[in-house]
């Protein structure tokens, strides 16, 4: 019993001395610090370090790119979409239920390429 006694005392003691703790207060966290050293700073990055890489010719050119790819998404679902929701409403023989589901897609697939692809463009190039 008495080395369980102080088995008990010593786990309680090394308890409070490694978290700062007295009299068994664990509400009072005020002087609370953990057993290992922890800072933000290990993260903190130099931020004039590098240099700019929106000035490099790689940059310019995958605006470039990526600029061409959108308009190029642009014109083909637009003009696509476009001429094939056209022939559904001209002729009455291809209004059957598949083509009026397809019909769906591509009225939904027109308005991604009008209204938010120009936008795309604005935030990426």
């Amino acid at each position: 019993e008495q080395t369980e006694c102080n088995l008990n005392a010593t786990t309680r003691l090394n308890f409070a001395a490694i978290y700062n703790l007295h009299d068994g207060d664990f509400t009072s966290s005020q002087n609370f610090s953990f057993p290992f050293n922890f800072t933000y700073s290990d993260y903190d990055l130099p931020l004039d370090s590098e240099d700019d890489m929106t000035k490099t010719r790689t940059f310019f050119t995958a605006k470039i790119v990526i600029g061409v790819a959108l308009v190029g998404i642009m014109l083909v679902c637009g003009i696509g979409n476009f001429i094939f929701i056209a022939a559904l409403a001209r002729y009455k023989k291809l209004r059957n239920l598949t083509n009026l589901l397809i019909a769906n897609l591509a009225i939904s697939d027109f308005i991604v390429a009008i209204v938010c692809c120009p936008f795309e463009m604005d935030y990426y190039v």
